[in-house]
């Protein structure tokens, strides 16, 4: 069975996600890029160590970026140990060629979320922007990422 996995934050980085899931599908064009309208992306996501890292929630008016990649079940079963504090969702996003996919992501719980004005460690944010480049998001995006974690 395969499973769809939107990826927004540092998973977009190859080297983390192929650490922790052992692999990615790079057949027939994936993974893919991808873009989920009515999110938007922030930085407030307060892990168990303090930190504060990437998070999505909706809002009408912003799109959110990332890369659509092909897991197994035990994939992400296997990415649920790296993504505490974060749920499974179903969101729909559409890529690149304009197909629409139903995928799954993470998004922070609730009682994870802080209001607390605070920005990500500059190597998480680093693994975000490495991966967004590598992926071939628009620069314009990446500027808007790295303008985001400093107004944590």
């Amino acid at each position: 069975m395969t499973i769809y996995y939107f990826a927004y934050g540092s998973n977009l980085w190859t080297q983390q996600i192929v650490q922790r899931i052992g692999h990615i599908d790079r057949n027939e064009g994936w993974p893919r890029r991808a873009l989920l309208p009515g999110y938007r992306l922030l930085f407030n996501m307060l892990g168990e160590d303090g930190n504060v890292y990437a998070n999505i929630e909706a809002n009408s008016e912003s799109s959110v970026l990332g890369v659509v990649y092909r897991c197994t079940p035990d994939a992400l079963r296997i990415m649920d140990r790296y993504e505490s504090g974060y749920e499974r969702r179903q969101v729909t996003v559409k890529c690149q060629a304009g197909e629409r996919l139903d995928v799954t992501t993470y998004i922070a719980l609730a009682d994870h979320v802080t209001k607390v004005a605070t920005s990500p460690t500059d190597e998480y944010l680093q693994r975000i922007v490495t991966g967004a480049t590598e992926q071939g998001l628009l620069q314009s995006y990446i500027r808007e990422i790295i303008s985001n974690a400093h107004e944590s």
